[in-house]
């Protein structure tokens, strides 16, 4: 017969079996999944056409400004892929953030706060910037300091960025290879159902590259379908006048029509915290195309809205614009909003 255990040894083997539970209980805690969302994304079954055919003005531009690389061509499959990422929130790691949640379509691809929230609450760094005709900043180079060379490199960073999306690579693979509704839209922008982090990054890049605005005010009047007020056709030329002669620059020196965006840098800039490129306090000047309905402007988020970069309390150079020019300027820009951009379904979110 067995030899039966002392009480002391018993309550030791006891404690030691609930122990033993407790730690697995919490060891299968920890590394339970997160529920996967159960929602498919609603694309339809032929892509919609993201081969736009843009106003000559816009084409001129583009001929000489497109960073889009040899390898990497705008599809109409690709870019409905890259939509699907870009809204997707299982690309983050608790699976509740996207792209998208940065970057709004009714914000302009914008956000409506100064520090935007990642997946676990945390404020970014700096501001979101517009995505809004990403394609014409020649260089290619993304983020406010530049830090990427192109927008392939751009569109995993946040998704690794640990305040952002927080996931490797690998687990970023294998998220996307987990949900059934992948394959088929791999094999339309692929030709094959692999998935891989490049492709991811292709197929983002091809979305953002077709957020391109042409249906503003300005466009029309540059098609001559419609005339520019008298405030707006002074606002433009102020805009695009050269401040006191000499090395002076005008606003269009560093947002060029018509796209509103010069792959040149502004600056230099005295913002407190951040020296932007390469330390020089120089910034990557995003386009200016919708500024009119676009919050918290400059990296900081420290400009609230358009109306306000004039005031005489902004850390941006003053241009010497005329104080009663500044109603004359805001006139102009607004003329640079495409509402279309901010309702199109093709760009919307396909998981609502």
């Amino acid at each position: 017969m067995p030899k039966s255990h002392s009480p002391r040894m018993k309550k030791h083997l006891l404690l030691l079996a609930t122990l033993s539970l407790f730690l697995q209980h919490c060891k299968s805690t920890e590394e339970a999944p997160n529920p996967v969302e159960t929602a498919s994304p609603r694309v339809p079954e032929t892509a919609d056409n993201y081969l736009t055919t843009l106003p000559a003005h816009i084409q001129t531009a583009l001929a000489g400004t497109d960073n889009t690389p040899t390898n990497n061509l705008l599809t109409n499959d690709g870019a409905a892929l890259g939509r699907v990422l870009f809204y997707d929130k299982n690309l983050s790691l608790n699976r509740t953030v996207s792209c998208g949640s940065c970057h709004k379509q009714a914000a302009s691809f914008d956000d409506e706060v100064a520090l935007s929230k990642g997946f676990n609450n945390a404020l970014t760094t700096r501001n979101s910037m517009s995505l809004l005709n990403v394609r014409f900043y020649r260089s290619g180079k993304m983020f406010w300091d530049e830090r990427a060379a192109t927008l392939e490199k751009q569109a995993l960073q946040p998704i690794q960025n640990p305040l952002e999306m927080g996931l490797t690579l690998a687990e970023l693979e294998n998220r996307v290879k987990s949900l059934s509704y992948y394959p088929a839209l791999f094999q339309k922008a692929f030709g094959s159902t692999t998935v891989d982090s490049i492709k991811i990054a292709k197929a983002l890049a091809q979305f953002e590259r077709s957020l391109v605005t042409y249906r503003s005010k300005y466009d029309r009047v540059k098609q001559g379908l419609e005339t520019f007020t008298a405030a707006e056709a002074r606002g433009e030329q102020v805009f695009l006048a050269t401040p006191g002669g000499g090395g002076a620059i005008s606003c269009g020196g560093c947002h060029t029509p018509p796209m509103f965006i010069t792959s040149a840098p502004a600056g230099p800039f005295a913002f407190p915290l951040e020296a932007g490129i390469n330390g020089q306090n120089r910034f990557k000047s995003g386009s200016l195309r919708n500024v009119g309905t676009r919050k918290f402007l400059f990296h900081q988020g420290t400009i609230p809205d358009v109306n306000s970069l004039f005031n005489g309390q902004r850390p941006v150079p003053a241009h010497n614009i005329p104080a009663p020019d500044v109603a004359n300027m805001i006139a102009f820009l607004n003329t640079l909003t495409d509402e279309s951009i901010t309702q199109d379904p093709k760009f919307s979110d396909p998981f609502n």
